[in-house]
């Protein structure tokens, strides 16, 4: 095709005798195609055959001028020149000046004068065509910054989001916000365990849902398999932990569930799974930035998960694995702000093992672990999901009991009492009985008071029923009237 082996001229509305010079002044490396006047060369043309220079007659400008100009704006990226012939003034020169012509010559046209428009319209073309290839590379480079700088901003702020907090409920609420502006993403729904443990896996399971329902279950059902595909062996325990990040029913879907091991330093602690509402379709940037944002959130749970366990190491006794007398203090005064503020009662119930110290003298500290272990087994079996209890010394634990009066706090420490008593305490030198003490208070919403005397009061108690003869339950009443028994009914 002549158009693939010769630049390319147009002509518009030239005659014949000027179209003559002008191909005879461009030789063989130019070709020309003209069209006469009233037909314009349309956009596709321009594409097509890539002309790199016009011809225009006076008389076909003037023409071309009487048309729409959204059906000539083509024409203007282009190198023009006009043969103006016929009589004008310079105001219309003017005019034609700036209207964007390469040159503006008059007819007879020479050979000589033409192969010079020609040169100098075709070196403009070349430096136009330059600074059209530069502007694109420009804007492609810029296209790429932008895009490179979206990506920056996405993860700056995704790792802002999920590294400002040591909640891991609250980096997953955070995760799958920020998520949404990558995948089509509806839920996010997780499993995680502290990343130094290794067997007896204690896991926390995080779903998007409000509250315990066939929803949550199936989730958790799932995380947990996973997890359990993951460690080789059973996890012991859940604790759950409802975010409520969405409001209606999402059922665990693998067309478009993206699940991610969470894997720290070589060790796996937990799942995420992240439930899309259509099959997510990512492009190479997109893959990278989303292995970049799972990269930040595995390491935003891990610390949060070492946090925890730090903080449930920090709470809880690590023999009977019963919060400890820190976390103890804390919740009473919690529990004594809410049953004040809202007119409730509240019982504190403290026991002692008798004679413990004979126990350990007699059988060794190894047997006296077992009785302890085996005595909380024995109070948290006996008492309500509502009701709390802590190892508060070294033989001795109290029990909060919310909403609870005082003569159903004594009826229950007695039947604790008899349990006790009756229970035969395995250990490594045999078979051990014991006994307990129980003293018990009660809030006095009569008056304020800080929660450490209700504390006093079951102390006091209990240090009654130590005198009284052990093996008792003791209420010490607000008005300090005090009550010793010994045979509450079972």
């Amino acid at each position: 095709m002549i158009g693939q082996t010769k630049k390319l001229m147009w002509g518009l509305g030239i005659n014949d005798e000027d179209a003559e010079v002008i191909q005879h002044a461009a030789g063989d490396r130019f070709a020309l195609s003209c069209f006469p006047i009233g037909v314009t060369p349309t956009i596709d043309q321009l594409e097509t055959e890539e002309p790199c220079l016009l011809w225009i007659s006076k008389q076909g400008w003037d023409t071309l001028k009487t048309l729409p100009a959204s059906s000539i704006a083509h024409l203007e990226v282009m190198s023009r020149i006009l043969i103006m012939g016929g009589d004008y003034d310079l105001a219309e020169l003017e005019s034609l000046l700036e209207c964007g012509f390469t040159e503006i010559i008059k007819p007879p046209i020479t050979e000589s004068r033409a192969r010079e428009v020609l040169l100098s319209a075709v070196e403009t073309q070349n430096l136009y065509q330059d600074i059209m290839h530069m502007t694109r590379e420009i804007c492609l480079d810029r296209e790429i910054l932008e895009r490179k700088n979206d990506m920056l901003s996405f993860i700056i702020s995704f790792l802002e989001k999920v590294t400002q907090h040591l909640d891991p409920t609250e980096i997953l609420r955070a995760a799958q916000t920020e998520l949404k502006t990558l995948l089509p993403v509806s839920a996010i729904n997780a499993i995680c365990w502290s990343p130094q443990d290794t067997t007896n896996i204690h896991a926390s399971v995080y779903v998007a849902s409000s509250k315990k329902d066939s929803i949550a279950n199936r989730w958790t059902e799932k995380l947990k398999a996973h997890a359990e595909g993951l460690l080789g062996e059973a996890v012991v325990s859940t604790d759950m932990n409802y975010m409520g990040t969405v409001t209606t029913d999402i059922l665990p879907s693998s067309d478009s569930l993206l699940a991610v091991n969470l894997e720290h330093s070589g060790v796996t602690f937990g799942v995420v799974m992240i439930q899309c509402h259509e099959q997510p379709q990512l492009g190479k940037d997109q893959i990278q930035i989303l292995q970049s944002a799972l990269s930040h959130l595995t390491l935003g749970l891990n610390n949060a998960m070492l946090y925890t366990s730090a903080q449930h190491d920090a709470d809880i006794d690590g023999l009977t694995q019963l919060y400890n007398r820190r976390h103890f203090e804390t919740r009473l005064q919690e529990e004594d702000f809410r049953h004040r503020r809202y007119g409730h009662s509240l019982c504190l119930m403290i026991a002692d093992i008798d004679n413990f110290k004979r126990i350990n003298d007699s059988h060794g500290h190894l047997a006296g672990d077992a009785v302890l272990r085996d005595f909380s087994k024995i109070l948290e079996t006996s008492l309500r999901t509502s009701d709390y209890i802590a190892r508060f010394g070294g033989e001795e634990f109290a029990v909060i009991l919310p909403c609870t009066p005082a003569s159903h706090a004594a009826l229950l420490a007695e039947r604790i009492r008899i349990q006790i008593e009756q229970h035969d305490f395995v250990t490594d030198k045999g078979i051990l009985n014991a006994t307990a003490s129980f003293g018990v208070a009660c809030i006095d919403l009569t008056r304020e008071e800080p929660p450490v005397e209700m504390i006093r009061r079951a102390d006091a108690a209990l240090y009654c029923a130590k005198d009284e003869g052990k093996n008792q339950v003791s209420i010490l009443y607000p008005d300090n009237s005090l009550l010793v028994a010994g045979g509450y009914a079972t």
